[in-house]
């Protein structure tokens, strides 16, 4: 993967975006699971291998997302997905996500300002 405009920074938060955009898919197909039996709720992350890379001074494209199944307790049916735990999860990936995005536009228009194009 190259990095977007190279730039660290751009990198780092396009890699984020990427991470966090695989929680969100991963949480919905949990939930679209919760009555499935024997299903195991997916977990990501990716916050520790973008730290590893940022503190290392790697390239932080290079920062590869985990996704694990859960190993929390079951229900007699074999499923351990929480609603209560993935809704509230959504909504802090949901917030973060936001919040890459706008370091992203911030980025940009500290560029636009740069270039002269206001």
């Amino acid at each position: 993967m190259t990095e977007p405009i190279g730039d660290v920074t751009m990198s780092a938060l396009h890699t984020a975006l990427s991470g966090l955009s695989l929680r969100q898919r991963t949480i919905a197909n949990n939930v679209a699971n919760i009555q499935t039996p024997n299903f195991l709720a997916g977990k990501v992350d990716f916050e520790s291998s973008l730290r590893s890379a940022m503190d290392s001074g790697t390239d932080p494209s290079s920062a590869a997302p985990s996704l694990a199944k859960s190993l929390e307790p079951t229900r007699l049916d074999g499923n351990n997905v929480n609603l209560d735990e993935e809704t509230l999860s959504m909504s802090e990936t949901g917030l973060r996500y936001s919040l890459a995005v706008q370091a992203v536009n911030a980025k940009f228009s500290q560029l636009r300002m740069a270039i002269g194009g206001g």
